[in-house]
């Protein structure tokens, strides 16, 4: 028998890793309450460190979920195998390395080995991201057995994120096809109008279970050498998948 208190506190917290922030209206309609009951359970995580008011009046994660996140992902094994990898590829082409795990219908970034150089990319640790844009989450998707791609897909709203999100299914499966194709995804501006990734899937056996990936500012992205950057990540990927 499930505790309706606790069952509802962590229906907030769900809720939150998907959508990234949310409002006592949201919790009140999600959950059939009053808007003070809604209130009252928002609260108390806030006052337990689980939550932290923004500026809009919503809320969004709070130090305690945060540090809980950022302390799993230093200890998922999938972290330990591919340091080497990041350490290598940030090396060799001076740009920032990244390892993401699939969580649910999303992909999360665990670690990374950033850039030399002083003008570089840095992602959020710990912050869900759709699969459809960018190239990190694609290369998942990529690698997803047709009936769990199908499934994604279903009803599901592809999100436009910037102008060069791709937004169609059929032009975004058209382009799996080619990621899937080639063994690896090339996005520039898709999820972040200031950013280029070049990712390939991680496959633990048959089931994909994360990408690794180097990303950049779009300004040094050069089609060109692309290639060479996608054979490296598809190279590290196969050798991490190998490992696990």
């Amino acid at each position: 028998m499930k505790l309706r208190t606790v069952d509802s506190a962590l229906a907030i917290l769900e809720a939150l890793a998907e959508e990234g922030t949310i409002s006592v209206r949201q919790v009140a309609e999600r959950q059939g309450r009053s808007r003070s009951s809604a209130y009252r359970l928002v609260r108390t995580l806030q006052d337990r460190g689980w939550l932290t008011p923004s500026d809009n009046g919503s809320f969004v994660v709070g130090p305690l979920a945060l540090m809980l996140g950022l302390r799993a992902a230093r200890v998922h094994p999938l972290r330990d195998v591919a340091a080497p990898w990041l350490r290598r590829i940030a090396a060799d082409f001076e740009e920032t390395a990244t390892l993401s795990i699939l969580v649910s219908d999303y992909r999360i970034c665990i670690d990374q080995v950033e850039s030399p150089r002083q003008i570089r990319m840095s992602v959020p640790l710990g912050q869900p991201f759709p699969l459809h844009a960018g190239a990190s989450g694609r290369s998942i998707l990529a690698a997803l057995p047709p009936d769990d791609l199908e499934q994604y897909l279903a009803g599901r709203s592809l999100d436009q994120l910037t102008s060069s999100t791709i937004t169609d299914r059929q032009k975004l499966l058209k382009q799996l096809e080619e990621d899937r194709t080639r063994g690896y995804a090339v996005a520039v501006k898709e999820r972040d109008r200031e950013a280029f990734s070049v990712a390939a899937p991680i496959c633990q056996g048959s089931q994909v279970v994360g990408s690794i990936a180097i990303c950049g500012p779009a300004s040094r992205f050069d089609a060109d050498a692309a290639p060479r950057l996608g054979e490296a990540v598809a190279e590290a990927a196969n050798q991490i998948g190998r490992a696990l």
